[in-house]
């Protein structure tokens, strides 16, 4: 006997959604997800002179009233207040008398303690800078400083016993500039 299509097609409409539920049925599976978050944040880089920041007064180098053969030892506590590594640098500036500036030899030397003075200078061998090119060629290369550390340099500054008599009642100042880079 025939059927007539229109029969057919309903017949397959009318068991075409029993079988798919049916073909679904058989491939259902337990699931179950996650979700994984994180967070960014960035470091600091804090350089200290002397546990402070910005411009500080170092006035334990200062001197006055020099007469030839003076030396001055002063130490400077360097600090890396912040949370990344740094290498840090320094370079001087100086204004006032030239000829002042340039007859005065400093030296520079990472010593264990604030005791600075001319047997911890002497006996400490991390030299951080030597010259006899004066006051403001001073400069100190890139120093490593790890986050939370310090360390002490100990300066010293001389007016050498035979500078010339024409330095009389001069006067010259100096920055000196610390930079931490990571």
């Amino acid at each position: 006997m025939k059927v007539p299509s229109s029969r057919r097609v309903r017949a397959l409409l009318a068991i075409g959604p029993l079988v798919g539920l049916s073909w679904l049925g058989a491939y259902a599976a337990f699931t179950d997800s996650v979700d994984v978050t994180t967070s960014f944040s960035t470091g600091s880089v804090t350089i200290r002179a002397n546990d402070q920041t910005g411009t500080v007064a170092f006035t334990s180098l200062s001197m006055t009233n020099m007469i030839p053969g003076t030396v001055r030892f002063a130490p400077l506590r360097i600090s890396n207040a912040g949370t990344l590594n740094f290498n840090y640098t320094m370079s001087t500036a100086v204004t006032g008398s030239a000829p002042l500036a340039s007859a005065l030899v400093i030296g520079i030397r990472g010593v264990p303690s604030s005791t600075c003075d001319a047997t911890t200078y002497t006996a400490s061998s991390d030299t951080a800078y030597a010259s006899a090119a004066g006051l403001g060629s001073a400069a100190i290369a890139a120093r490593p400083l790890a986050a939370s550390a310090s360390e002490f340099l100990c300066f010293r500054v001389e007016l050498p016993s035979g500078a010339s008599n024409t330095l009389q009642g001069l006067t010259t100042s100096a920055t000196f500039t610390f930079n931490a880079t990571t």
